[in-house]
């Protein structure tokens, strides 16, 4: 006997009667029955078997693009620990930066339009000095001390106060504060 009739008739007891009755008694009732039966069971181990071959072709499909993919593209920052078979994350190392700095540098002329947008105080900027814009824009906006801002424009202390001094008097007479 085939051994795929073996399982069917090992799958259920009430098999084994119907093919008892059917084959063995000859009673075509139970024959049609049992042929019924068993054509279901071919129905489902072929579905079975479809789903399965499916799933492992499907499965092959995807290692194979991501193999493709992986020797494409080569940059991937995680590596495969050979040692322990996991993949470990690489990282790239961030230098710290001076972000006033980076916003402030290289830029001359600043465009004062683009920090203040009050026209009160962009008129009373405007009639400041270069001297003065310059002193000014170094004490408050890059918030360096005076000390610094006179030894990089080679002048006194004394002389950098004085001139923020003025300047800010300046401002203030403008815009209209105390």
């Amino acid at each position: 006997m085939d051994s795929l009739a073996k399982k069917f008739l090992e799958e259920d007891a009430a098999n084994k009667d119907l093919y008892v009755q059917g084959i063995i008694f000859k009673d075509n009732s139970y024959l049609d029955v049992l042929n019924q039966k068993f054509n279901d069971y071919l129905f489902r181990i072929n579905l079975y078997s479809y789903i399965k071959k499916s799933i492992f072709f499907a499965a092959m499909d995807l290692k194979k693009k991501d193999s493709e993919l992986r020797e494409k593209e080569g940059l991937y920052l995680n590596v495969l620990d050979g040692d322990f078979e996991e993949e470990k994350i690489n990282t790239i190392a961030d230098t710290p930066m001076d972000f006033t700095e980076e916003i402030y540098r290289d830029k001359e002329d600043i465009n004062y339009h683009e920090i203040f947008t009050d026209k009160k105080v962009l008129e009373a900027i405007n009639t400041l000095t270069d001297r003065q814009r310059q002193i000014i824009h170094e004490c408050i906006i890059k918030d360096k001390g005076e000390e610094t801002i006179a030894k990089e424009l080679g002048i006194s202390k004394q002389a950098v106060n004085k001139i923020k001094k003025t300047a800010l008097d300046k401002l203030r007479k403008q815009i209209g504060g105390k």
